[in-house]
């Protein structure tokens, strides 16, 4: 028996707590997995699981091997990420996850060309917008957007890109409910809101008198800011999305920017991922690669204009 891959199988049986979910993470059968964990059982001499057809449990020995398990597992990547800095050649799988909508209008197109330089490398993307733990669900890296001030934590977060925001609706929807000329208008507006947003109902506009928060209603809420995008496109309101989100459509003149004189908020792009003593050099190998390739296509073409 390899005691190290029964070790990984029995930690993602753990962290997941199904012996089929792990499997599937795995590329195994679930009876696969079950053999390795008997084994892995038979050969520490103790109960690991409790099973039954209905749960899954952790004895308190398996509780305290599973803390040893992710360790030990974590030294043996250091130490081949170690090896692999030394070669001058990285190597093996990345795991990254991303928020759903960036990672399938920006990420996306960078991936081929990440692929094309390092083909060394296998990608496993997953595009999310729920917070995750990345050690407990194996990823080695995550993109995230959000505030510049990211709550204290004991990951890594590096900002790669500013994001500014911006309101914008259809001319079509503007002539029949009229233009909005200070923040409080929005009031009287049927305002879009995507839920995931840190602002949700409270958009916050600076002039140069200062900073303005307004509370704003409407008749959609949705977790996908190309949901809320669809409706600004069919009339229905006001939104207030990401730049790489609408400037297609502010180009076509389908969405016209509004307030002028004001500037929504800006949120930031981190590449996050966890503290090691050893970071694996395909974490920032792809990191260095996705800033640089931002830098070049993330174009933000859209600006606030300041009116005369």
């Amino acid at each position: 028996m390899d005691v190290l891959s029964a070790m990984e199988v029995f930690v993602r049986v753990v962290d997941l707590k199904s012996f089929s979910l792990a499997a599937t993470e795995l590329g195994i059968s679930s009876s696969s997995v079950s053999k390795q964990i008997a084994h892995l059982e038979q050969h520490v001499g103790a109960r690991l699981l409790q099973r039954t057809t209905r749960r899954l449990s952790v004895t308190e020995v398996g509780a305290a091997y599973h803390e040893k398990c992710q360790v030990i597992l974590a030294e043996v990547d250091e130490a081949e990420n170690l090896v692999s800095q030394l070669q001058g050649k990285p190597r093996g799988v990345l795991k990254i996850n991303c928020n759903m909508t960036f990672g399938q209008l920006l990420l996306s197109k960078a991936i081929p060309e990440f692929m094309a330089v390092y083909p060394d490398i296998q990608l496993e993307v997953a595009l999310d917008d729920s917070d995750v733990e990345l050690l407990k669900d194996g990823f080695d890296l995550a993109l995230r957007i959000t505030h510049p001030q990211l709550p204290d934590s004991s990951l890594i977060a590096r900002e790669i890109a500013s994001i500014p925001l911006f309101l914008c609706a259809t001319p079509a929807y503007l002539e029949q409910h009229g233009r909005p000329q200070t923040p409080e208008a929005l009031r009287q507006h049927n305002c879009l809101v995507f839920m995931l947003a840190s602002n949700t109902n409270a958009w916050t506009l600076t002039d140069p008198a200062g900073s303005q928060t307004i509370q704003v209603s409407g008749d959609l809420k949705a977790n996908n800011s190309l949901l809320v995008l669809q409706a600004a496109l069919a009339h229905r309101g006001v939104a207030n999305l990401a730049s790489f989100v609408i400037e297609q459509y502010v180009e076509e003149g389908r969405l016209e920017l509004l307030l002028p004189g004001y500037e929504a908020e800006r949120l930031s792009l981190y590449a996050v991922y966890p503290e090691r003593q050893y970071s694996p050099p395909k974490v920032s190998l792809f990191i260095d690669f996705f800033k640089s390739w931002l830098d070049r296509n993330l174009q933000q073409k859209l600006k606030y204009e300041r009116p005369l």
